[in-house]
């Protein structure tokens, strides 16, 4: 049989003071008091609210890299190096690929 951590109703983390005498417990939705023996629900206000770290999920980060672009110009265009002011229509004919 498991020992409760709590002795009264009072001390559990689900006990929600109501008014001047008793209150509520949050886990069963019931009216309480106060001084009432803690029953086997009962949770220390200041313990873990999980009960196995090692089976909740750790969050990871995931850093996306990205391939360096590969730029293709068409071939008419290539290697021609000329000091003209580029213009929309004098602009080669670009490509873009992702390795």
């Amino acid at each position: 049989m498991k020992i409760p951590l709590t002795s009264a109703c009072r001390h559990c983390r689900h006990y929600m003071p109501e008014g001047r005498r008793g209150g509520v417990c949050q886990q069963l939705s019931v009216p309480v008091q106060g001084q009432w023996k803690a029953c086997s629900l009962a949770v220390s206000p200041f313990g873990p609210s999980w009960d196995n770290i090692e089976e909740l999920p750790l969050w990871q980060e995931q850093v996306a890299t990205l391939p360096e672009p590969t730029v293709a110009v068409s071939e008419r265009n290539s290697c021609q190096l000329t000091r003209t002011t580029l213009t929309e229509k004098s602009l080669p004919t670009l490509s873009v690929e992702f390795a």
